[in-house]
């Protein structure tokens, strides 16, 4: 036998012995490759049929949650979502003529009848959620090369072994993830079955999944205290998708902040740039063409922030309060506005235009309730050096709904009107926080009285001071003799005096607070200073100001708004030196308040002067 003969068969007897050896691992590997490729067609695809389960502990040994999660679908006529999570229940039942969505411990259905787009599909929707998210969206068009180095770690760093669970055999790989290890245990007999199982002292889950035709099936319970809530069916199955899909965006979010690719863009008579990650819209025009420049610029934005305050936040509202949110949004929408004036109308018209995203959508979140609990203060003359007024804002709302995520700093000229900066959110056309060119400053603190619609929305009453008041008693006279909702606290200042009012309202109230002037719900006044927040929180305000009277410039200003005058839900905080026209602003982290974010600062004069040169 020849001498290469020989040296074949060796490396032949060698390949097959190495095969032999890991031939575990090599199946396994393969096993994975495939799994990554099924699981990216079903990413962007669907499944016909599925089922899933899910139930394990969440979170570290502190603070764990439970949960239970069925969920089954089939693409003819039948899904169903059964979910315990945090000690409430929630079913989804979707068959071919009506939608059921049950909510423990509330005891109620949301019911609806009728045609519609069809059923849920959860394996796609999960997809869209990672298309929608920067860090994840290559997850379903991972290539070939991907998919095959996945293979290839697992070779490499996994371990396996096989075992049996409920009569069935299984392939088991191991990973070593960080601290713990998490098993996947693989089945392909007539149906495809996987385990996931995690067990470590922060996580512990254990995740089933087959995809094959039987149906798991749950009845929606029922008794005489359960109230029944009927809706259109497809206003029923939009707020289960949307809110899902942004429920499920949010989750990542919180988890990995989404990041901005700061190239500037610009659209009709708009602009928008970045500031150290922030997003900066300037716009000049019309108020039609400033909205169709905001919904341009900021398409993807806006349906986010949509989803969030429209179709996330309605299954907590409508949880708590038994009442199904949109209707009760729709009827406050209804009753204001009469108030609202046609260029704002003409505004949100525009902003529908070009983000695609409806007209109703887009009032409907324009007309929010601002339930906020917030605080603000101006301090001036002698509290501050050099007699500078500083005008701080704290808004303290819902941060886990993820707004910080979508906030814009917006530097509007509107045709015949007065120009201005506002702090605020992607898809909002009205203000919380804002200045104009005439160096007035605007901050508002929500109150009671939901339900008093009948006047202009807070948000764009705001609006209007901005765009109208060239000095602090028109803002004041503004606020008086337009119809107001509800009940709000607001903090206007003006830099050409200086000086600053608080105000007090309601539809039928209307209370102006001066400086150093005492009022039953602000019993500690001080001189130079107006200082309007609640209960502790105004008590360390007053505390602060106090402590640094006459020293007060601007970074000590910013340092008044520190926690606890902020909330632990302080969604963003500005400070305006309405003489100069330079803010400062900061937003809410994932886990973080703004007043512990770092702030950026804004020269609104120069950004005017680029905006009017654009």
């Amino acid at each position: 036998m020849s001498t290469i003969n020989k040296g074949l068969i060796a490396s032949l007897i060698i390949i097959t012995l190495l095969i032999g050896i890991f031939w575990g691992r090599i199946s396994g590997a393969y096993k994975i490759y495939s799994l990554v490729d099924k699981v990216t067609y079903y990413l962007n695809n669907g499944s016909d049929s599925y089922n899933l389960l899910l139930t394990g502990t969440f979170g570290d040994e502190k603070s764990a949650d439970t949960a239970n999660i069925l969920i089954s679908y089939d693409e003819s006529n039948y899904f169903l979502a059964d979910v315990t999570l945090k000690q409430k229940h929630f079913i989804i039942k979707s068959e071919t003529d009506s939608t059921l969505v049950f909510i423990g411990p509330s005891n109620l259905i949301v019911a609806a009848e009728g045609k519609d787009i069809g059923n849920f599909n959860a394996i796609k929707l999960l997809g869209n959620i990672l298309k929608d998210y920067p860090q994840y969206n290559n997850i379903p068009q991972m290539s070939f090369v991907k998919k095959l180095g996945i293979a290839g770690w697992t070779f490499f760093n996994s371990s396996f072994s096989e075992g049996e669970n409920e009569g069935r055999e299984y392939r088991i790989i191991t990973f070593p993830i960080n601290s713990s290890e998490i098993q996947l245990w693989l089945n392909n007999e007539k149906s495809e079955s996987y385990n996931l199982i995690s067990k470590s002292k922060k996580n512990n889950f254990n995740i089933k999944i087959s995809i094959n035709k039987n149906l798991f099936k749950t009845d929606i319970p029922r008794n005489k205290e359960t109230k029944i809530i009927s809706v259109e069916r497809k206003e029923l199955n939009t707020a289960i998708q949307r809110g899902a899909l942004r429920a499920g965006g949010l989750f990542l979010e919180n988890n990995d902040p989404p990041k901005v690719d700061e190239k500037e863009r610009s659209y009709g008579k708009g602009v928008l740039k970045y500031k150290n990650g922030n997003r900066l819209f300037l716009a000049k025009g019309t108020h039609k063409e400033i909205g169709e420049a905001h919904g341009a610029l900021l398409k993807t934005e806006v349906r986010k922030m949509i989803d969030a305050t429209l179709y996330t936040i309605c299954w907590v509202y409508t949880a708590s309060r038994k009442s199904w949110f949109i209707d009760d949004l729709r009827g406050a929408y209804e009753r204001e506005a009469p108030f609202i004036p046609e260029r704002f109308q003409e505004e949100m018209i525009g902003l529908a235009n070009t983000s695609g995203i409806s007209i109703d959508e887009i009032r409907l979140t324009n007309v929010f309730p601002a339930l906020f609990h917030c605080s603000g203060f101006a301090v001036f003359d002698s509290a501050t050096v050099g007699g500078t007024l500083y005008h701080g804002r704290v808004l303290d709302y819902i941060t886990e709904l993820g707004l910080q995520y979508y906030s814009v700093v917006s530097v509007i000229k509107p045709n015949g009107y007065n120009a201005f900066v506002n702090v605020g959110f992607a898809g909002f056309i009205g203000s919380v926080t804002g200045m104009n060119e005439h160096q007035v400053s605007f901050g508002e603190m929500g109150g009671g009285g939901e339900g008093d619609w009948d006047g202009m929305p807070m948000a764009l009453l705001m609006r209007e001071g901005l765009e109208k008041a060239n000095t602090l008693n028109e803002a004041v006279n503004i606020f008086k003799v337009t119809p107001r909702t509800c009940e709000y606290y607001y903090v206007i200042a003006d830099g050409k005096i200086p000086d600053a009012r608080g105000l007090a309202t309601s539809p039928s109230r209307f209370e102006v607070i001066h400086p150093n002037e005492y009022h039953k719900q602000l019993t500690k006044p001080i001189k130079d200073a107006v200082l309007m927040s609640a209960g502790s929180r105004y008590e360390k305000l007053v505390e602060r100001v106090k402590e640094n009277y006459g020293k007060i410039d601007a970074e000590k200003a910013i340092r008044l708004m520190d926690r606890p005058v902020a909330m632990k839900s302080n969604l963003h905080n500005a400070l305006f030196a309405p003489q100069s026209l330079e803010l400062w602003v900061s937003n809410a982290g994932p886990q973080t308040p703004a007043s512990s974010e770092p702030y950026t600062y804004y020269d609104f004069k120069k950004l005017l002067d680029e905006l009017i040169n654009y």
